[in-house]
This record gives C-alpha cells, structure tokens and sequence, in this order.
C-alpha cells in the first residue's frame, strides 16, 4: 500500500516540477538564452518520475531527491563531473604528438 501511495505522490511532484521546468524552458528559449541547465532538469525529473513508479523503497528514495531542486542540481554536477573526467581525458589521449629536432634552414643560409 506504501509504494502505491508514494507512486501517486510522485506522479503529483513529478507533474507540478515538469510543468514549471517547462514554463522556465519557454521563458529561457523567448529570451534567446540557452537552456542547458533547464534541459538536464528536465531529464532528472524525468528520470525521478520513473524512480518513483518503480516498486521499492531505494528507487522511491532516489526519485523524491530528484524532485528537490537542490539535490538535482547536485545529481547533474556529479554526473557531469563524471562524464567529463571519463571523456574528457580520452580526448587529450588521442592527440597525435611527435617529438623530435629542426633545423631551421633560414639560420644556416645567412
């Protein structure tokens, strides 16, 4: 009986945090701005909502903390820190350097 009445109050967060991300997304996109942050919002209440539909306490427990806005945005800087440190050094590794010596022909003509 719990997980169903947590499944219905998270379906009434989820609706009332959707809605107003989405006003905050057309007010951010009439105004030419870039609505990155908006945007991963949205994906975290997203994912929240189905959380809080999954049977069980842990996913009823991490769900409600996606709908709090402060711990959202801490759910989207740890997973960006985490995309950036596992992706980010893959492509300063595909750098192609080649180490050797010149001679600058200009210096020997004179």
């Amino acid at each position: 009986m719990l997980i169903f009445i947590t499944a219905i109050v998270g379906v009434f967060f989820v609706r009332q945090q959707g809605i107003s991300t989405f006003q905050k997304l057309t007010f951010q996109l009439q105004n030419l701005e870039t609505p990155v942050q908006t945007m991963f919002e949205g994906l975290v209440i997203l994912i929240s909502g189905i959380l809080l539909i999954t049977p069980g306490f842990f996913t009823d427990a991490l769900g409600f903390l996606g709908l709090i806005p402060f711990t959202r945005i801490i759910f989207i800087k740890l997973v960006a820190s985490y995309i950036l440190s596992r992706y980010g050094k893959q492509s300063n590794q595909n750098k192609n350097t080649i180490e050797g010596e010149f001679i600058d022909i200009d210096e020997e003509e004179k």
